[in-house]
């Protein structure tokens, strides 16, 4: 809704905002307008992108105009945490008012040395908030996630891995802008001229092969993952039509990581034996930087013993990605 108030980041310092000065006349004529576009185009979830918890209170009085519309929220830019007063005031004033939340979403763009920037840290913090405030339980979404520096091969591997573990959907942040905010489908996009917003010729980055690998490849069933106790490491796995196919990624570091696949009897392996193991690797040539396909690696055969395959991954760049498949 921010954007479509038009609050892109470029207004005026003088730009109207919602109730402004006390007065909601105007923001109340485009609730209107917003509710009867809704009705009228069939549309069946709302998110609201509110600046404070007022703005949320006085937009919540829309419901009784979308009967049976979920309403999503706040989507505060700062990760759900008991530490900080936004979220227990606005958790409080839900709370007290009825209005508790269809969907919570929050966003995840700061620092990746806060420790609260991870879902290992947001996600039950949020269930903790829930709980404490006595608040029905509800779907979780990130509704930003991954700074500009982390859209890449590597870190959006990571990103899919934490995702898939914690069951929440997520959308990546765009950093883009002008023209260039509604193309590229959030930089994972190129084209011929990418100054040209009428321009065709589209084509895919590193990136966007990474989402499509896990969109059309890793299909099956989820297979449980830890990531690294630094956090910096993750894995997403599935089993299908007799191949595991795990795909992993850094979040901007280097380093040289082990990665183990264990309990392989579960899938009628033997105990110790030989793998072959098939890598693609995702590389990375810029956000405009045309990569049509994974480089195929190859296969190397892998001993293992202990019901466990072990290999290390040098993670020589912070961009750079893989994923292995082996048949069972």
């Amino acid at each position: 809704m921010s954007d479509l108030w038009g609050a892109d980041g470029i207004q005026g310092s003088n730009a109207p905002y919602p109730g402004d000065n006390g007065n909601w006349a105007e923001y109340n004529k485009f609730l209107a307008q917003f509710v009867s576009d809704i009705k009228a185009n069939g549309m069946t979830s709302v998110s609201f992108k509110l600046y404070t918890i007022g703005q949320y209170l006085d937009t919540w009085s829309i419901r009784s105009n979308l009967a049976g519309v979920p309403i999503g929220g706040p989507s505060m830019a700062f990760q759900p945490s008991s530490g900080h007063t936004w979220w227990t005031s606005f958790m409080s004033r839900i709370k007290s008012t009825n209005t508790a939340l269809d969907v919570y979403t929050w966003h995840h763009e700061t620092s990746i040395t806060d420790l609260l920037n991870d879902l290992q840290s947001s996600q039950p913090n949020m269930v903790n908030l829930i709980n404490s405030y006595g608040l029905p339980m509800r779907e979780f979404i990130l509704d930003e996630y991954g700074t500009y520096d982390e859209q890449n091969p590597s870190s959006s591997a990571w990103w899919i891995a934490r995702l898939k573990r914690y069951n929440m959907s997520g959308m990546r942040g765009n950093w883009l802008s002008l023209g260039q905010l509604h193309d590229f489908l959030a930089s994972l996009l190129g084209k011929t001229d990418v100054n040209n917003w009428a321009g065709t010729g589209y084509y895919g980055n590193g990136e966007w092969l990474v989402y499509n690998y896990y969109a059309t490849q890793m299909t099956g069933y989820c297979v449980a993952t830890t990531g690294s106790t630094n956090r910096l490491m993750d894995s997403y796995a599935v089993v299908g039509n007799w191949i595991i196919r795990i795909l992993v990624g850094v979040r901007q570091t280097t380093g040289t990581y082990t990665l183990q696949i264990r309990n392989l009897s579960t899938l009628g392996l033997p105990s110790s034996g030989n793998m072959v193991v098939q890598t693609g690797q995702f590389n990375w040539s810029g956000k405009f930087g045309r990569q049509d396909s994974p480089q195929n690696l190859g296969t190397w055969s892998h001993t293992y013993s202990g019901n466990m395959l072990s290999f290390l991954i040098y993670q020589n760049d912070q961009v750079t990605t893989w994923a292995f498949e082996f048949n069972f």
